[in-house]
């Protein structure tokens, strides 16, 4: 939107249009040009809404200005301006008959013409606003009237005022404010009426009584302004039949007495803070979660500043959600003051008042303790080896690849080893699959408490096994291999005989893939188990 009034010049001179255009748009106008009141009449239809319409009145075409201005006033409320060399009594009279602002004479001053637009684009604005506020006054669903302060006569009174009362508009026109409040007398009203004459106040806040038609009485909260229109004051009263408020406000207070007691007894941890962090309100399952202290010190934590919370990094992400005006769900572990640590969904929702401004915020804390511990298992189970709990095949792979990238990027060293219980197939045939498993495990235990956390040991397949070496350079592997087979064989289990194995140990070479390097790691292996077995091969 570039923010220019929008004119729409109907001319069929290609001279005039042209000299009227340029001068509007050199004025800072948009301007359209078309020739026919056929071709307006076309576009309006089609939903274009100009600023307003500049059109002469003799027209090429079957349809004059005139025609065409009262077809597109029952289309669209568009202000009209009259663009004509002709001033005759006959023309003006047919003006008159067409909802119109008025006329310019083609060779009229230029100013005229932008006084005469101007003039044109604010009567319909305004225009358009009382057409608005009336029908706001009319159909608001509450009670508006509009008394004389002097005379105290009804003027004007909506309609839900007339429907509520019970009365038409020709009986309210000879009433005063008096025949609808019995309350009222003339001196009490007059005294809040001199209250707003003098300024002391801008509006009066009361609650009174209203009588229908029928006689019934009913409560209402009513607020009385002065106004003034034309030079004269009006008293305007805004009246609520509180009889129904009443109603709704007994039921919000129900609804928030079960609010209360449902949020006190929820599963969930449910507190409030204002916006300098200080706790309004928590409930049960709130104080369990934050360690169960008591009520009163609960309240006394300011969570912005709650070292613990801090720890956690939650009083952050609180303060940036109350400063933003934004919502945010987070999951954090959190180890409160007495000691009880959990893992907590947490929920912040800026709380605002009714200027839109945040006041502090809302805070649902769920305990996923359980639901991380199996998040974590079965995370486990994926990328380990369901026998023996070493890694597995896959998992091995994805961490053997970023090793690579590692080498390839930092030029660090790493080195593999790759080893395979020898004559496995004998302990299966002579003492049964179980003692079999019972190997695998044992050497998977034996293995794991000797290498570095940052190690990786993982099942290969069958009896194979693979050993990521991070920073660790070929020497030191093959001793760690060596090392690993002697322990290997001081394993016993039950009545098989002790346990060896035959290893492959290989150092990153600058161009290896992953292929490529488990490829020779697995060759060294072979080559051990070619030469004998129980050794170890580089």
């Amino acid at each position: 939107m570039n923010g220019k009034k929008k004119i729409l010049l109907v001319e069929d001179s290609r001279l005039t249009a042209a000299m009227v255009g340029d001068f509007l748009v050199k004025n800072g106008f948009e301007v359209e040009v078309v020739p026919t009141g056929e071709e307006v009449v076309q576009r309006i239809g089609k939903g274009m809404i100009p600023d307003l319409i500049l059109m002469d009145i003799e027209l090429a075409g079957k349809m004059d200005g005139i025609e065409t201005a009262d077809i597109i006033s029952k289309q669209q409320d568009v202000p009209v301006v009259f663009l004509t060399a002709n001033t005759s009594k006959e023309v003006i009279e047919k003006i008159k008959k067409v909802k119109a602002y008025g006329f310019v004479l083609k060779d009229t001053d230029r100013v005229a013409l932008l006084s005469t637009i101007d003039m044109a684009m604010r009567l319909h604005e305004a225009s358009v606003y009382a057409a608005v506020f009336e029908r706001l006054f009319e159909t608001s669903v509450n009670e508006l009237y509009i008394f004389d302060p002097d005379s105290f006569k009804l003027v004007v009174v909506n309609e839900a005022a007339r429907n509520n009362l019970g009365y038409s508009h020709l009986e309210l026109e000879r009433m005063t404010i008096f025949d609808i409040n019995p309350q009222f007398n003339a001196e009490l009203l007059k005294e809040i009426i001199e209250e707003l004459k003098s300024g002391k106040q801008e509006r009066v806040v009361f609650n009174t009584l209203h009588r229908r038609k029928d006689g019934s009485l009913y409560y209402v909260e009513s607020h009385m302004q002065l106004f003034e229109y034309r030079r004269a004051k009006y008293c305007m009263v805004f009246s609520i039949d509180v009889t129904e408020k009443k109603k709704v406000e007994d039921e919000l207070e129900e609804s928030q007495k079960q609010y209360i007691e449902l949020a006190q007894e929820a599963p969930i941890g449910i507190l409030k803070c204002d916006v300098d962090g200080n706790i309004v309100y928590i409930n049960k399952k709130a104080l369990e979660i934050l360690g169960s202290p008591g009520v009163e010190e609960t309240q006394c934590i300011n969570l912005l500043t709650f070292p613990l919370l801090v720890e956690a990094g939650l009083s952050q992400k609180l303060k940036e959600c109350m400063q933003n005006n934004v919502s945010r769900t987070l999951e954090k572990f959190y180890r409160s003051k007495w000691g009880k640590g959990a893992w907590l969904r947490i929920h912040i929702k800026p709380l605002l008042n009714r200027e839109g401004v945040v006041k502090g915020a809302q805070i649902i804390m769920d305990d996923i303790t359980e639901k991380k511990e199996m998040e974590r298992q079965l995370y486990q189970m994926s990328i380990t080896d369901p026998l023996t709990s070493a890694y597995n095949f896959r998992y091995f792979n994805k961490k053997l690849e970023e090793e690579i990238l590692r080498a390839q990027r930092y030029g660090e060293r790493f080195s593999l080893i790759m080893f395979d219980i020898d004559r496995f197939k004998n302990f299966n045939d002579s003492f049964g699959h179980q003692t079999g498993n019972l190997v695998l495990k044992a050497a998977v235990d034996m293995i794991k408490e000797r290498i570095r956390r940052t190690d990786t040991l993982a099942r290969w397949g069958g009896e194979e096994f693979i050993i990521l070496l991070p920073n660790t350079k070929l020497e030191d592997a093959v001793k760690l291999a060596e090392e690993l087979r002697q322990r290997l064989m001081q394993l016993k289990i039950g009545e098989a005989d002790s346990v060896t194995a035959s290893f492959g140990v290989v150092e990153y070479q600058e161009g290896d893939t992953l292929d490529s390097i488990v490829k020779r790691v697995d060759d060294m292996m072979y080559k051990a188990k070619n030469e004998g077995r129980n050794c170890v091969r580089y």
